[in-house]
C-alpha cells in the first residue's frame, strides 16, 4: 500500500471531533413572575435566544426571539454587573393582593456564579433594583416591538431637557450631554436620583426620546 493511500485511510478512519459546549450556565438571566392569574417565565440564553413562556387558566404559550449579537452581548454583560449582585436577595414586602405578583430573578455569569433576587409589586426600589426591573421589562417588550435603532438616540436627539421614558414607565430628563465621553446625565422626574448612562446603552433601557415640553 502506498504512503498516500495509507494516509488517506488513516484520515478517513479518524473520528470527527465535536466542539465542547461552552462552560458555565447556559443562560444570562431568568425572570419568573407569578400571580393569581398565572405565571410568566422570561429566559435569556447565552446564545442569544430569548424565550417567554406564559401560563394562564391552564393554557401555556411559548414565544421565541433571537437577539442580534450586540443586543445579546449588552444584556449578558449588563446583568453580570456588580451593582445587581450586591442587591439583597429578598426584597419582598410580604403584602398580598388578588392580582399582586411576586418575582424571582436569577442572574448567571459565565464563570458559573449565580444570584437570585426576589421582589413583589409592592417592593420599594433603589436605583439599582429599578434599573434591573426596567431592563427585564425591556427584554419582554422585544416580543411586542423591536428595539429602537441607535440613530434614535444620536447626540443631536438628546439636548438638555429631553424627556426619556424608561421601559418600566419611570420618567427622566436629560440634564447634561457629554458627546466627547459618550455619556449622558439623566435626572429622575418620578424617581429622586441622577445617573450617568452610556449613550449607546440608552436604546436597551429607554423608549426613544420625547419632544421637549
Amino acid at each position: 500500500m502506498t504512503p498516500v493511500l495509507v494516509l488517506a485511510c488513516a484520515l478517513a478512519a479518524s473520528p470527527t471531533l465535536t466542539p465542547e459546549p461552552p462552560r458555565g450556565p447556559t443562560f444570562c438571566a431568568e425572570w419568573i413572575r407569578q400571580s393569581g392569574e398565572g405565571y410568566d417565565r422570561l429566559t435569556l440564553f447565552r446564545n442569544g435566544v430569548l424565550v417567554w413562556k406564559t401560563s394562564r387558566e391552564g393554557r401555556d404559550e411559548v414565544k421565541r426571539e433571537t437577539l442580534e449579537s450586540a443586543e445579546r452581548d449588552f444584556y449578558c454583560t449588563f446583568f453580570a454587573r456588580d451593582e445587581f449582585w450586591s442587591l439583597a436577595g429578598d426584597l419582598r414586602t410580604g403584602l398580598a393582593g388578588k392580582l399582586a405578583s411576586s418575582s424571582s430573578v436569577t442572574l448567571a455569569r459565565p464563570d458559573g456564579g449565580r444570584k437570585t433576587i426576589r421582589f413583589d409589586d409592592f417592593s420599594s426600589g433603589t436605583a439599582e433594583s429599578s434599573s434591573l426591573r426596567s431592563s427585564l421589562e425591556g427584554l419582554r417588550g422585544i416580543f411586542l416591538s423591536s428595539l429602537a435603532p441607535p440613530s434614535r438616540f444620536a447626540p443631536a436627539q438628546l439636548p438638555p431637557g429631553t424627556l426619556l421614558k424608561r421601559f418600566d414607565g419611570a420618567m427622566f430628563r436629560v440634564n447634561r450631554l457629554e458627546s466627547d465621553t459618550g455619556f449622558v446625565e439623566i435626572v429622575g422626574v418620578t424617581e429622586p436620583y441622577t445617573q450617568f448612562v452610556k449613550i449607546e446603552e440608552l436604546r436597551y433601557r429607554f423608549f426613544p426620546p420625547s419632544a421637549r415640553p
